[in-house]
């Protein structure tokens, strides 16, 4: 089986693998997906593009359409011909290769993808037709699974559970030697409530925080922590490393915001505080961090203020947290789910 990736515009696969090497970045390629490969499976990249008109044409017409990247699907359709299946991680380029006609079947990964009646008449339609031309759609949230089933009425053979992976030696454990009392956040997505988190810390006394993210409008008082507003990359494993507690303070959705944090965390050997979701209920078990209410300062407060209270606590549930994900949520088990519906699409 020849597996096509398509991987971002701007993503370089030499460039992930360089920035691994200096020990920069998680995994020899973005989301270990080199991992696919097996004796039977041979696994390709698409490769940035290489000429600088086509490079500007297409982030041109990427800024045009809110990320979304046609124009590489387009340069590199008579490359992908000579695929099986050609994967892709998300929908900037999952719809595209969908839309793009001819050439061997798409999956592709949905990170943001809307419920129907949340587009417009005319986006609906496009949405709803590259959704309808994936042979399949791999689900990393349960929220998504319902949406796509219930909302578009796609085929649930077609929607395939799979699980989120993370490279759990590049998140090491952090030994608690390193911890003082700081509560870590990190996310960029729309998805993320930073000034709640801001607002639940401030309540608790002899805290403090850092939140990493280049999202707009994030502010911490100085005598309370610091904003990185950068992304994080591998340095975020020292931002760990000095927290006792990782929150995630969620807005209200369905999708799998704020998943990699969990895993992230718990590979660190850190409980998680995180705001209640489909996604953050299937990751954060009692033994291992607290759910709470979206929207609910008070509640965050007490439940980071729970586990600052008690770090014999906080320690058993970071043995526990990182155990769980090294045995259920390492890339290599995402890779491993996602070479099952590669090869189920490819046999169908």
């Amino acid at each position: 089986m020849r597996v096509r990736v398509e991987l971002p515009e701007q993503s370089d696969v030499e460039a992930h693998a360089a920035a691994h090497e200096r020990d920069e970045s998680p995994d020899h390629t973005p989301y270990g997906l080199h991992r696919l490969a097996a004796p039977d499976v041979e696994v390709s990249f698409r490769r940035p593009l290489r000429s600088e008109r086509a490079a500007w044409v297409a982030r041109k017409v990427r800024n045009r359409l809110d990320g979304f990247e046609p124009v590489a699907e387009v340069l590199g359709a008579r490359e992908r011909r000579g695929a099986d299946v050609v994967l892709c991680m998300d929908e900037r380029t999952g719809f595209p290769a969908a839309l793009v006609p001819g050439g061997p079947p798409v999956v592709s990964g949905l990170a943001w993808v809307r419920r129907p009646e949340q587009y417009s008449r005319t986006q609906r339609a496009v949405v709803g037709k590259a959704l309808h031309g994936m042979a399949g759609i791999v689900a990393q949230s349960p929220g998504l699974v319902t949406d796509l089933v219930e909302g578009w009425g796609i085929d649930p053979h077609r929607v395939h559970p799979v699980r989120v992976g993370i490279d759990t030696d590049f998140f090491a454990v952090r030994p608690w030697s390193e911890a003082i009392r700081m509560v870590a956040g990190v996310g960029d997505d729309q998805f993320r409530d930073h000034p709640l988190l801001v607002e639940a810390v401030s309540r608790l006394t002899d805290v403090r925080l850092e939140i990493g993210t280049t999202m707009p409008g994030v502010e911490i008082p100085p005598e309370l922590g610091v904003v990185h507003r950068r992304r994080m990359e591998g340095s975020v494993r020292a931002m760990y490393g000095r927290s006792s507690v990782v929150a995630l303070a969620l807005h209200p959705t369905m999708r799998g915001s704020g998943s990699t944090v969990v895993l992230e965390a718990a590979a660190s050997g850190r409980p998680v505080v995180a705001t209640r979701t489909p996604a953050t209920e299937a990751l954060v078990d009692p033994s291992r961090g607290l759910l709470v209410e979206p929207g609910d300062p008070d509640a965050l407060a007490d439940a980071i203020g729970t586990l600052l209270a008690d770090p014999g606590r906080s320690r058993a549930m970071g043995e526990a947290a990182r155990d769980w994900v090294v045995s259920h949520h390492t890339s290599t088990s995402m890779a491993d789910d996602i070479r099952g519906v590669l090869r189920e699409v490819v046999r169908g």
